[in-house]
């Protein structure tokens, strides 16, 4: 048996609530329903397992010949529906509450915006003739009859990765079956012997000789369709695609589309931060790919992934957070995130790893720790107390899960419960199952998987620590903060004795030397473990040498952060952002998953240009609360002329610059700034609202 979808939650008890403002339309008797016998959601006997797990059960089986036409006409004949029934959980003298309660929708209602296909990429002919006539129907509405007792499949393309509604309108073609399946690209044949379930092969997503592998909806055509009756089909939730592949099989009667199209679909994000000119078509193409990769993971929640789960992960939305933060001043799927997290709370302390969910799911433990990183991300960017204060406990009883896993001997953080997935990234080298193991092996250290400990574990937690400090600092929980940093050290210090070896970290105590990962350095120097001097040429050497597991796309921000804390940013920066020249030079419009598990092709996570841009190219980041504080450190040598406009959590800031002239920031608050004077030390300067700073920055 499958529970279904892991991402949509459903009520245990159905039922439908309208309260209406502004209308006397509040659900009561007047209202009337009935069950739809013309649609079947497919279960998961039905899903292609050469895709991965079965977590995305939104498609759909449909009879034509059962479905009420035009229903949502204003003239529709319901009196064969049933009226509706009230029922109560209330039971008389006894302390029962109704089992649900409205509150006010917190984010904006997700706009549908009409689409039409690029082009035909390909029909089961590729004929001329054939291409030309779908051609017409995607770009000119012409229809296109399909002959009788024939089959035909066409290929669409969207030209980028999106989001939307399928529509199809056609007439005629009594009992005709049609088949619709959406695909991310086309790709090699999966290798039936492999057990990793999310491995794939994937090249130039333009090239379309490969598979097409997808999801699929299908429609039976009412047997007693007329020639001259107009039908239309359109699945109940969006579907992602870049390519969309139908396929029609008719009987005795033709059948002629009439319509192809969809409905853009995502969250209204009004994006302020805007560049006027790039200083290559590569840096361009990064920018608009990667808003495009945000845009398909922004709906009713963050999706770690539009096409296979959907799922609002804590890891993935701390990032998307961000960079949400870094384009506009919208923090309102923000706080539905946040507060949906502190909901799933669980009677260990953690948080689920993904929420919501109609049941509970396998618990990544660190990624409880994203989420406290996300309340800090909140804290800088938007400086709200009041929210701040609502998620201490929660913050509290996370840091404890891992405190109470402390080793009384070695001082590290150590083996978490038996039934969690102690992941840490898509790391090649840590993709492979043991025999008679499953996915949890994967994205593990090996030293994890032998004794419990990883130097990453220890690390992660010292980093979230030092964060959770800040933030009780904020609404002067002082004694606490002193806390926390003092189990940071004691966690640094202990992976310092045990872990480090001189000019390179392992990734656990017992491990050899050639147990080393950039994941280690990487949070070595983010947690304060290493510093200074050594922190440089540490994590240098992790990042230039061979012999280093290497961070995938989750942890790219990571590696960039760690990076720019050590002053090597600019010597390797370039060299850090290749895979995304890879991806653009293979024809993505989203980034991918990872190189390792390149199964989506559209993941939240990998839209790490825009905190590079923004953050550390035109340098413009918060350094107090609230954004009160701006440290201005821009990088001109990747940027020869500048001119844009950043949002922030307080207003608007204009940025421009171009060679030999000075730097000018001009905000639209007051705000104090910090800029570089060399050496790590920073001037700051007091500016008012529309002043411009000029500064002499090279």
């Amino acid at each position: 048996m499958h529970s279904g979808n892991m991402s949509l939650v459903r009520a245990v008890i159905p039922g439908f609530i309208l309260q209406s403002e502004d209308l006397n339309i509040s659900t009561d008797s007047s209202w009337r329903c009935k069950v739809d016998d013309a649609v079947k959601i497919l279960s998961a006997k039905d899903w292609d397992r050469s895709m991965g797990p079965p977590l995305l059960l939104t498609n759909e089986r449909v009879d034509g010949g059962k479905a009420d036409k035009e229903w949502l006409a204003v003239d529709f004949d319901d009196s064969e529906w049933d009226t509706a029934t009230r029922y109560s959980m209330k039971v008389h003298m006894l302390p029962i509450l109704e089992p649900r309660r409205l509150v006010k929708r917190t984010i904006p209602m997700l706009p549908e915006t009409e689409e039409q296909f690029s082009q035909v990429s390909k029909t089961d002919s590729n004929s001329a003739e054939q291409i030309a006539s779908w051609d017409d129907l995607v770009k000119r509405a012409k229809p296109v009859q399909v002959s009788e007792n024939s089959r035909v499949t066409v290929v669409l393309d969207s030209a980028l990765l999106t989001t939307g509604l399928l529509q199809l309108h056609f007439r005629g073609g009594a009992r005709s079956k049609i088949r619709i399946r959406c695909a991310e690209c086309f790709e090699e044949a999966p290798d039936a012997d492999n057990p990793n379930l999310f491995a794939r092969r994937k090249g130039d997503r333009e090239d379309t000789s490969g598979v097409l592998l997808g999801l699929d909806d299908y429609y039976s055509v009412d047997s007693n369709s007329g020639a001259s009756d107009d039908a239309q089909y359109e699945p109940f939730w969006f579907r992602t695609f870049r390519y969309v592949e139908l396929s029609i099989t008719t009987e005795e009667m033709p059948l002629k589309i009439l319509k192809f199209s969809y409905r853009a679909s995502h969250y209204p994000l009004d994006i302020t931060t805007q560049f006027s000119s790039f200083p290559t078509s590569e840096m361009k193409n990064q920018w608009e790919i990667s808003l495009n990769t945000l845009r398909n993971c922004m709906h009713e929640t963050y999706e770690d992934c539009p096409f296979y789960e959907q799922n609002q992960f804590a890891m993935d939305g701390r990032m998307q957070i961000l960079f949400t933060y870094q384009l506009a001043h919208d923090d309102r799927l923000a706080r539905k995130c946040m507060q949906e997290f502190y909901s799933s709370r669980r009677p260990d302390g953690l948080i689920e790893t993904h929420f919501p969910s109609p049941f509970p799911g396998v618990n990544i433990p660190y990624f409880s720790l994203y989420w406290i990183l996300m309340v800090y991300d909140h804290m800088m960017y938007m400086g709200d107390e009041r929210l701040v204060r609502r998620y201490l406990g929660a913050i509290d009883g996370i840091l404890d899960h891992f405190s109470q896993r402390v080793d009384v001997n070695n001082g590290l953080v150590g083996r978490l419960e038996w039934d969690t997935w102690p992941f840490v990234d898509w790391a090649p080298e840590w993709s492979s199952i043991a025999p008679g193991g499953d996915f949890r092996d994967l994205a593990v250290p090996p030293s994890y998987r032998r004794t419990g400990f990883s130097t990453y574990s220890s690390l992660i937690c010292s980093y979230t620590l030092k964060k959770a400090a800040d933030i009780c600092d904020f609404v002067k929980r002082c004694d606490t903060a002193d806390e926390y940093r003092r189990r940071a050290a004691d966690l640094n210090n202990a992976v310092l004795t045990h872990c480090f070896r001189g000019d390179f970290i392992v990734d656990g105590p017992d491990s050899p030397d050639a147990e080393r990962s950039q994941h280690s350095h990487v949070f070595a120097v983010l947690s304060g473990a290493l510093e200074g001097e050594s922190a440089r040429l540490v994590l240098l050497r992790a990042l230039t040498e061979q012999g280093f597991v290497r961070c995938s796309y989750a942890m790219s921000f990571y590696v960039l952060e760690a990076a720019l804390q050590t002053g090597i940013y600019d010597r390797i920066r370039t060299s850090l952002l290749e895979p995304w020249s890879t991806m653009i030079h293979q024809n993505l419009t989203t980034w991918a998953e990872s190189a390792a598990m390149p199964r989506s092709d559209c993941h939240g996570w990998s839209a790490v240009p825009i905190h590079d841009f923004v953050a550390n190219v035109a340098g413009i980041r918060p350094t107090a609360p609230g954004f009160k504080v701006i440290r201005f450190e821009p990088r001109r040598s990747f940027w020869e002329n500048m001119s844009g406009i950043f949002a922030t959590g307080t207003g608007l800031v204009l940025l421009s610059w171009s060679p030999g002239n000075p730097v000018e920031f001009t905000p639209n608050f007051d705000v104090r700034v910090e800029v570089p004077q060399g050496h790590g030390s920073y001037e700051s300067f007091a500016v008012r609202k529309s002043q411009t700073l000029r500064l002499d920055i090279e």
